[in-house]
């Protein structure tokens, strides 16, 4: 049998080193795009096909790559991830043009959260996780659903405190309890987590959950397009409903296999 060489062309070994994809509605020196990973852990292997294909689009297009720390869990997260992150993407020779925090704009999302209890799009619950769970698969409307603005503001307030109470209770969005879609059923977008953060101590008891925390985030720091792994490609509608209920711009969403 013959020995058979897997010689690649010119052309190939060139389009080796671009991206064919584009972004929908990119504006050159516009795009601004971010790598988010949770400092709950080291890199791998996911985290650097990520991070390379922000990198590589927002070159192509010549704009920006933010690294920024989805930090909403005290009780996983600690410096130590983050200067891993960093100093494990620095020695692949990945560069990027800021690094910035979900934590930094935890005020903001707070101040998000009343919005839409006081718009009657979001509620307080006080059901254990698996009967939340239990009903949602079963399309059942929680029995806090339609409580008053006033009720949910202060149960808003008491879950901040870090109350014994407050400990009891979960903002949930008020989209569709009944949509063929899970991702749309009252998903849980705030609790409380009685634990120091690792960037803002102690000033905060309740914490912004990834669902709510995404979206306004990516507006307040200017990101244009989002890039998610598909398998998140059924919370698409939930990220724009929630950019549509606060008044945010538009956010192109890109997925990646």
């Amino acid at each position: 049998m013959p020995h058979l060489k897997n010689k690649a062309s010119k052309a190939e070994k060139n389009k080796a080193g671009t991206v064919e994809a584009s972004l929908p509605n990119a504006i050159p020196g516009q795009v601004v795009l971010r790598f988010a990973p949770e400092p709950s852990g080291y890199l791998h292997i996911g985290h650097i096909k990520a991070c390379i294909l922000n990198r590589a689009l927002a070159d192509k297009y010549n704009g920006k790559m933010l690294l920024r720390f989805d930090d909403t869990n005290p009780e996983k997260e600690d410096d130590e991830f983050e200067g891993s992150f960093q100093s494990d993407l620095s020695m692949l020779g990945v560069k990027w043009d800021g690094v910035v925090h979900t934590s930094d704009h935890f005020e903001r999302i707070q101040q998000c959260a009343k919005q839409l209890i006081e718009q009657g799009d979001a509620f307080m619950d006080d059901t254990d996780q698996l009967t939340m769970r239990e009903q949602r698969m079963a399309l059942v409307p929680s029995k806090n659903r339609d409580a008053s603005v006033e009720t949910n503001l202060a149960h808003f307030a008491e879950m901040c405190s870090g109350s014994e109470e407050g400990q009891k209770w979960f903002l949930r969005a008020k989209i569709d309890y009944t949509s063929p879609n899970g991702a749309m059923r009252d998903p849980a977008i705030y609790r409380c987590i009685n634990k120091a953060h690792h960037v803002t101590g102690e000033k905060y008891k309740a914490y912004p959950m990834y669902d709510l925390a995404c979206p306004v985030v990516d507006s307040l720091d200017g990101v244009t397009h989002a890039l998610r792994a598909n398998e998140y490609a059924d919370r698409k509608p939930q990220y724009e409903w929630f950019l549509e209920k606060l008044g945010m711009k538009k956010i192109e969403i890109f997925d990646f296999r």
